[in-house]
């Protein structure tokens, strides 16, 4: 168990690091960054969806039936309040529903804290399950730590109170994974069966309405091998680590 909660407490850090890798890789250099963003964000939109129907959801659906429901729920649940409070990630300037900073730090946030529970439930099941999930929320924490300092700063945060609030972005996934732990691994089997499967859904919609369309901004054949090169990248670490 204090294997477990060590790889849980240091793989949930390095991917709320990634959130502070994307912080600052914007307010170094912003212009490069913006135009550059599509990049990880092909990247990750591929093994974030590798991760979800080739690790997550085919686990979830081993250990409880009802499984599909799950992430069914997930996704409309998902979809009403990306709706409602506008988190999307777009180009700095282009989006006028943006000018809602503090909705978007709290949307954000939250989703930080649910990449961090489903990093925590994936240790649980095992080091290979974990450790691909890890991987999928690191690469999408990348760009999501350039938009939440892109929408601070353009709804008129000073640069100080951004950077406060995206560090408090990238706590909450490390926060999420360690307390995950806590209540998890006393869970019956069926029930960290459906975590798995929110988690799965989480996935399966930041790379399908999010991280995807996202890449259709920038046509470019680069774009489509690096969603390739994603996949690819979650079948060579299953495969070095058994998985």
């Amino acid at each position: 168990m204090e294997t477990q909660l060590l790889n849980t407490a240091l793989y949930g850090t390095l991917a709320g690091l990634a959130t502070v890798a994307g912080i600052y890789m914007l307010l170094a250099r912003k212009e490069w960054a913006l135009k550059n963003s599509v990049l990880f964000v092909s990247f990750s939109a591929g093994v974030v969806l590798a991760v979800a129907f080739t690790h997550l959801l085919p686990e979830a659906l081993e250990t409880n039936a009802r499984a599909l429901e799950v992430v069914l729920v997930t996704l409309i649940a998902f979809y009403v309040l990306e709706h409602t409070i506008a988190i999307h990630t777009c180009k700095e300037g282009e989006c006028d529903v943006h000018t809602m900073g503090m909705p978007a730090f709290v949307g954000i946030a939250f989703h930080s804290l649910l990449d961090g529970i489903v990093i925590g439930v994936g240790f649980e099941v095992g080091f290979e399950i974990g450790l691909a999930t890890t991987l999928g929320v690191l690469l999408h924490e990348i760009p999501e730590g350039i938009t939440i300092t892109a929408l601070l700063l353009h709804s008129g945060f000073e640069r100080k109170k951004t950077l406060f609030m995206g560090w408090m972005v990238a706590l909450a996934t490390p926060l999420g994974a360690v307390g995950s732990y806590l209540f998890v691994k006393d869970m019956p089997e069926s029930t960290v069966g459906l975590l798995l499967a929110l988690g799965a859904g989480s996935f399966i919609y930041v790379g399908a309405s999010d991280l995807l369309p996202e890449t259709h901004r920038d046509i470019s054949r680069t774009n489509i091998f690096l969603v390739l090169a994603g996949v690819v990248l979650v079948y060579i670490v299953a495969h070095l680590f058994g998985g």
